[in-house]
């Protein structure tokens, strides 16, 4: 089920819009303005020139160029999935920058079966290098975790890189690496863990 949901909200937020500087047509022609909408046949743009949206055949364009000025999303908000493979845990995400290099998030988790488990973590993270569209960054969270009628913490400690497409720079990607302490849920664990993000960024 998770598989359907992942790959369902990864194709909704690929049709999103993305901003571009410069497409360049087989004819010689430039274009300029903003993606609205693109899929393998037929790109969508909104042209600085006029107020209205275009119409563009993916076979007409030679090269899509994108605007060169630094990435930023300073006050801007995620929204998305962030998923644990070797813990079976699906969180929802609302991530939020609080400048171009620092973020708060927020991840809210819950997962019904023999034992039903929710869980609440808080997540700081800083990227320390950007390279082209990769951001390398590190952070630390901490949790509450419910198992059935057991309460425990989770504190977390990770590294990893997010991915914007420049066809979609909006969307992020994101793979980490990080050591997890669990206490208190089925007594006190420690060991290391990986997990996988997909966010929109409004």
């Amino acid at each position: 089920m998770f598989k359907k949901l992942f790959l369902s909200l990864t194709i909704l937020l690929f049709a999103f819009g993305a901003a571009a500087d410069t497409l360049r047509l087989n004819s010689g022609e430039s274009l300029e303005g903003t993606i609205r909408l693109m899929d393998e046949k037929t790109l969508y743009l909104e042209s600085k020139l006029t107020a209205q949206e275009l119409k563009i055949d993916r076979a007409d364009l030679n090269i899509i160029e994108f605007d060169s000025s630094a990435r930023s999303f300073a006050r801007r908000v995620g929204i998305g999935i962030h998923y644990r493979p070797n813990g079976n845990e699906e969180n929802l995400s609302l991530k939020n920058w609080l400048s171009s290099d620092d973020s708060a998030e927020l991840l809210v988790g819950y997962n019904s079966g023999t034992q039903d488990t929710f869980g609440v973590e808080l997540r700081y993270s800083r990227v320390f290098m950007s390279e082209g569209t990769n951001d390398l960054f590190y952070g630390a969270g901490a949790g509450i975790i419910s198992r059935s009628s057991k309460r425990g913490t989770a504190l977390r400690f990770y590294a990893g890189n997010e991915f914007f497409p420049r066809s979609s720079p909006n969307f992020g990607i994101s793979i980490e690496l990080g050591v997890l302490r669990q206490q208190d849920v089925s007594n006190a664990a420690q060991g290391f863990y990986n997990a996988v993000s997909a966010r929109y960024y409004f």
